[in-house]
């Protein structure tokens, strides 16, 4: 568990870094933050209940496409941390023609996640969509499933929906 820990510390002291990148477009440079209403689903021996909780997120982008973000999250009996990265997939002008909506961006995330109250932690995998209502404002749902490495839990499944807000 221990050092599952420090897997999800270094991620996010590389976020906290401000970690650099040539700046491609408006996006890059541009940080967020939000928060999210999350349910949670432990497999294989999990002392977690299955039940909502919340979740706070803070991000940058690197590139239009790329941003690195950190996330912390708390259950009624749980808490976790984690650092991902996220790819968005709007880069492409055939996306615009397959969907023909601007404001739908679909993206894919990558990172670790440690959950405090079962020592949960592992590398995390996820898929989620924006909306965006304005420039500023975007609704976001996320789906993730957390790999156990060091425990007897198999599984974390998670899915949330929020709202976040660029600056």
């Amino acid at each position: 568990m221990k050092r599952g820990l420090l897997i999800v510390a270094a991620l996010a002291s590389t976020l906290s870094l401000g970690v650099r990148a040539e700046e491609e477009e408006d996006y890059a440079g541009e940080w967020y933050a939000g928060g999210a209403a999350q349910l949670v689903f432990p497999q294989g021996g999990s002392r977690m209940r299955r039940l909502g909780g919340g979740a706070a997120r803070v991000g940058r982008y690197l590139t239009e496409s790329f941003a690195l973000e950190c996330e912390a999250a708390w259950l009624e009996n749980s808490a976790a941390l984690a650092a991902r990265a996220v790819w968005h997939l709007h880069g492409w002008d055939e996306f615009d023609m397959l969907f023909g909506y601007e404001r739908f961006d679909p993206f894919l995330s990558a990172g670790a996640k440690g959950w405090f109250h079962d020592g949960q932690v592992g590398p995390s995998a996820g898929v989620g969509a924006f909306y965006y209502l304005t420039d500023e404002w975007a609704l976001r749902f996320d789906a993730e499933a957390t790999l156990g490495l060091d425990t007897h839990v198999e599984t974390v499944y998670s899915l949330s929906a929020g709202l976040q807000y660029f600056f």
